[in-house]
């Protein structure tokens, strides 16, 4: 059976001892005890710790080596950041090498709120969830249903001795639909009508965008020349209506699924009709030649001047009624 390494030392250093009493004994002289090199304690990456021990037996030496095991260390960026968008899910990722025995907890560090340890979570917000695969070194936390609150920073720590832990930025922001070009476009009746929709403060592409003209939505209106196209990457989509009528004026809005939706004015215009007096600067005074809101104005003031005579008359009566009294 073979001894432990120090039990093997205390073994060699009292027959060295022995052999020196007996040939001291005999007269003769005495070998040359050489020193042995202690062992080192571990540090921090140590290199293997070869120890050199004499045997008994002159000439051959037995090497004993200790190997330490190997640090935990983070193959993800100590200070990462990760961007996500509000309602997309966020993945917050944690890669540590040679973890051993050790656990990994997530920790938000803005409240030092307890997320989770291990695969189990200690947050009652059930959108926390560590993420690993059996025998990966992949600790990711996934958050679901992002939301502008989730922001800051969150610490992945291991339980190793001393603790050592990383910390990962989560940044949220809120996607945009955009619609390239001015608030309001103007062109000539039977030319071609096409709007572009561009996500901006997009982390993922769309799987839907949904075109609104008014208050209805015309993807599928083929009938009426209307056309609706995406790009490859989906974050742009394309809206074309071949030949522009007069009844194809008005609001058009861009709305994706995962971003905040958009809107122009369209003005089809006939031949020789000026687009300057139809700006909106122009429009917002046209109010004033609607005869709906004339009437609606008329019968305001009569209402207005019925009450204000109303009040006249009756204190006309209460004077009338004093004179009376007096005589």
């Amino acid at each position: 059976m073979m001894l432990p390494p120090s039990q093997q030392r205390a073994l060699l250093l009292l027959l060295s001892a022995l052999l020196v009493s007996h040939v001291s004994c005999l007269g003769e002289k005495p070998l040359e005890k050489k020193p042995v090199k202690p062992l080192v304690a571990p540090l921090p990456a140590p290199p293997p710790v070869i120890e050199i021990v004499h045997t008994d037996v002159p000439g051959q030496e037995e090497q004993l080596e200790t190997v330490s095991p190997p640090p935990v260390f983070f193959a993800t960026e100590n200070s990462s950041v990760v961007t996500a968008q509000t309602g997309s899910t966020a993945l917050v990722p944690c890669i540590v090498k040679n973890i051993g025995d050790g656990v990994i907890s997530w920790i938000r560090r803005k409240d030092y709120h307890l997320l989770t340890v291990g695969l189990t979570t200690y947050s009652s917000d059930e959108r926390y969830q560590a993420v690993h695969a059996q025998h990966s070194e992949d600790w990711t936390l996934q958050v679901k249903f992002v939301q502008e609150r989730d922001a800051g920073l969150y610490e992945c720590q291991v339980s190793s001795h001393p603790p050592t832990s990383i910390f990962i930025d989560l940044r949220v922001v809120e996607a945009k639909a955009e619609i390239v070009g001015p608030a309001e476009k103007f062109l000539k009746m039977g030319s071609t009508l096409k709007l572009s929709c561009v996500l901006r403060q997009s982390t993922e592409p769309f799987l839907y965008v949904f075109w609104y003209h008014n208050n209805r939505m015309i993807n599928y209106d083929a009938d009426r020349g209307v056309n609706v196209s995406a790009d490859e990457s989906r974050t742009s989509s394309t809206l074309v209506i071949s030949s522009a009528q007069r009844t194809d004026s008005g609001n058009y809005s861009c709305v994706p699924n995962n971003a905040q939706p958009a809107s122009t004015y369209v003005h089809v215009l006939n031949a020789g009709e000026n687009p300057a007096a139809m700006q909106t600067g122009g429009r917002g005074l046209s109010w004033l030649r609607s005869p709906s809101l004339w009437l609606l104005a008329g019968c305001v003031a009569l209402t207005l001047s019925a009450g204000r005579g109303g009040a006249v008359d009756e204190a006309s009566r209460s004077r009338r009624r004093r004179r009376v009294n007096s005589l």
